[in-house]
């Protein structure tokens, strides 16, 4: 991927964005793949080393090796036992590397077809970066038995598949899920209130949809018919962060996205990002990161 001259009238490349794309079965939404041969595939349709979004739930558990894994602007080192998770919509990169281990990639129709509203909305907090994580070590114990249940997701789906191979995979994906869920959890800086969990992804997805028009606490507040105060408790409960700094995290994020996209100029994605003026942007951004839009392009993309 190319650095865009911002005085150039040459559009370049835009960022990859990848769909799912099982070869095993049209339909079937979900995928069981080894860690080496992604790493070690030289025709794709796409440079899995380089930044790419995903239209899917991505969860990758290492089993033997070191390496490095790049999920939305952040780098996280792995080693066996190593779980790390990425959904979709997010960004994420490979690193060249001798690890090993397995990729489980679902859609998102896939969990809500197959699992009631209560396991579905689960799954959801699991791949929440949010809420949860992304990255997670498993003890010895947890590790041998998340390797069981992956074998037998493995051979399920590497045989004949039949009209009962959904369930079985959905069953035992269910309880890997679940197992490294309460790892997690338990694992947590901060004991998440559960009872907030909805009205902090309302609250999210909402900021995700609309930051590029407000950034104003109260008009989330409103949208979500409560107060202010309401909703500064439901995410000190939840992320032990001010509603305030959750909308600032998404939109800064939301903007190191659109810089990355190199077809587009700074000025393109002030407007787009909800700022009048490109300083706007330019003052915004590096209050949070620290370095100009410029910068932060120039760097993410000389590393790629």
């Amino acid at each position: 991927m190319k650095v865009r001259n911002e005085n150039a009238s040459e559009m370049t490349t835009k960022l990859d964005e990848i769909n799912f794309n099982s070869a095993k079965k049209t339909g079937f939404d979900f995928d069981i793949l080894t860690l080496e041969s992604i790493l070690k595939r030289k025709i794709t349709s796409h440079d899995q080393k380089k930044l790419h979004r995903v239209q899917f739930y991505l969860m990758l558990i290492v089993t033997s090796g070191q390496g490095k894994h790049t999920i939305d602007f952040n780098d996280y080192t792995y080693s066996s036992g190593s779980v790390l998770t990425i959904r979709k919509n997010q960004i994420h990169s490979f690193h060249d590397s001798e690890a090993k281990g397995y990729l489980l990639l679902f859609t998102e129709e896939y969990v809500v077809s197959f699992l009631d509203q209560r396991s579905s909305n689960k799954i959801a907090e699991f791949f929440n970066e949010l809420l949860f994580k992304q990255h997670s070590c498993l003890d010895k114990t947890s590790f041998k038995e998340s390797l069981i249940i992956i074998s037998q997701i493995k051979k399920e789906f590497t045989q004949d598949l039949d009209d009962h191979t959904p369930s079985v995979i959905r069953n035992f994906l269910q309880i890997l899920i679940s197992k490294i869920y309460r790892i997690r959890e338990n694992t947590a800086q901060k004991q998440i209130a559960h009872k907030y969990t909805a009205s902090f992804v309302a609250f999210q997805q909402l900021v995700e949809s609309n930051s590029h028009k407000t950034r104003n606490v109260a008009y989330y507040a409103e949208q979500l018919n409560i107060t202010a105060r309401t909703l500064n408790n439901i995410t000190h409960a939840t992320n032990a962060k001010s509603a305030k700094a959750i909308i600032d995290d998404i939109t800064i994020l939301k903007i190191k996205r659109l810089l990355i996209n190199t077809s587009l100029s700074i000025k393109e994605i002030a407007y787009q990002s909800g700022f009048n003026e490109p300083t706007n942007l330019f003052k915004y951004f590096k209050k949070y990161t620290t370095l100009t839009p410029e910068q932060f392009r120039s760097t993410t993309l000389h590393t790629q």
